[in-house]
C-alpha cells in the first residue's frame, strides 16, 4: 500500500465511520475498485484515529459520564443508576456493547467472510437507508436511555456486523425510537462506539501482532492522520445535522450507491 492510498482510506473511514452511511460497506466498495486489503494492523491504525477523533470531539461529555459512573459505585450501585442520568448513560453504553462481543466473537468467521461480497453490500446499503428514513420528523425527549433501552439499542448494533448496515445510523435511530432526543441519541451512540472500536482495535492489534509483517511507518501515519482529521469533521457534522430533520437525506445517499451497486454486479 502507498501513501495516497493510505490518504484515501484513511478519509474513507474517518468520515463513513460516523456520518450514518456505513464504513464497513465502503472499505468492501472500496477494496473492490482499488484492488487494495487493509492489513490488519493499517485497519487497526484508521479506527485508532477515528477513536481519537470523537474522544477529542465529546470529551467534555465523555468525561462527565466517566466521573458519574465511578460515583455511583459508592453506596447503592442501581439505585445511584436510577438517581443520575449520566451514571446510567455511562453503565447503559457498557450493557449495549455486551450483545455485539457475543454475537461477533461467535459469529466472527462469518462476518469477515461476508467482507469479500459486494452483493451483500449492495443488498445492505438500501437497508440502512430504509432504517434512517424511519425517523423522519420523529423526535424523543429523553436525555438517556433506561437499561432496557439500552439493550434493545445494542441489540440494534450487531446488526452493523454486516458491511453496509451502518452501526452509527442504527444505533441513532434505535435510541430515537426509544425515546431519546436527538442529539442525546447520537451522544450515546458515539459512546458506545468508543467501547467497542476500543475493544475491536485491541484485537485486530493482537492479530497484528501474532502474525508480524513489514510496516511502513509514512502510510501508517498518513491512514492515522487522515482518519483522525476527517473523523473529527465527521463527528462534529452529524452533531449539527442530527438536531434538524435532515439526518434522514442520508437514507438518499445509501439508496442511490447501494442502486448503482446492484446495476454495477448485474451488468
Amino acid at each position: 500500500m502507498d501513501v495516497i492510498t493510505a490518504l484515501i482510506l484513511g478519509i474513507l473511514q474517518g468520515i463513513t465511520e460516523w456520518l450514518p452511511i456505513s464504513s464497513s460497506g465502503h472499505l468492501v466498495i472500496a477494496q473492490h475498485f482499488m484492488g487494495v486489503e487493509n492489513p490488519v494492523l493499517f485497519d487497526a491504525v484508521v479506527h485508532l484515529g477515528t477513536l481519537f477523533a470523537v474522544l477529542l470531539a465529546t470529551w467534555k461529555y465523555v468525561i462527565d459520564i466517566l466521573k458519574s459512573s465511578l460515583r455511583a459505585l459508592h453506596g447503592n450501585l442501581l439505585g445511584n443508576i436510577r438517581s443520575d442520568e449520566k451514571a446510567r448513560t455511562g453503565y447503559g453504553a457498557v450493557l449495549a456493547t455486551i450483545p455485539i462481543i457475543v454475537v461477533g466473537l461467535a459469529l466472527q468467521n462469518y462476518v469477515e467472510e461476508s467482507f469479500s461480497s459486494l452483493w451483500i453490500v449492495a443488498i445492505t446499503l438500501p437497508i440502512t437507508g430504509l432504517i434512517l428514513i424511519s425517523v423522519r420528523k420523529k423526535r424523543g425527549d429523553a436525555k438517556s436511555p433506561s437499561l432496557k433501552s439500552s439493550l434493545l439499542i445494542g441489540t440494534a448494533q450487531v446488526f452493523a456486523l454486516l458491511p453496509g448496515i451502518s452501526r452509527s445510523g442504527t444505533t441513532i435511530v434505535a435510541g430515537i425510537h426509544s425515546g431519546l432526543e436527538r442529539e442525546s441519541a447520537a451522544r450515546f451512540s458515539f459512546l458506545m462506539a468508543i467501547l467497542a472500536i476500543a475493544g475491536a482495535g485491541a484485537l485486530q492489534i493482537y492479530k497484528a501482532l501474532k502474525n508480524p509483517a513489514d510496516v511502513d511507518g509514512l502510510v501508517m501515519l498518513t491512514g492515522f492522520l487522515s482518519s483522525f482529521i476527517a473523523g473529527y469533521l465527521s463527528v462534529k457534522a452529524l452533531l449539527k445535522i442530527i438536531v434538524t430533520d435532515k439526518f434522514h437525506y442520508f437514507a438518499y445517499y445509501c439508496w442511490i450507491v447501494g442502486g448503482i451497486l446492484f446495476i454495477y454486479l448485474l451488468r
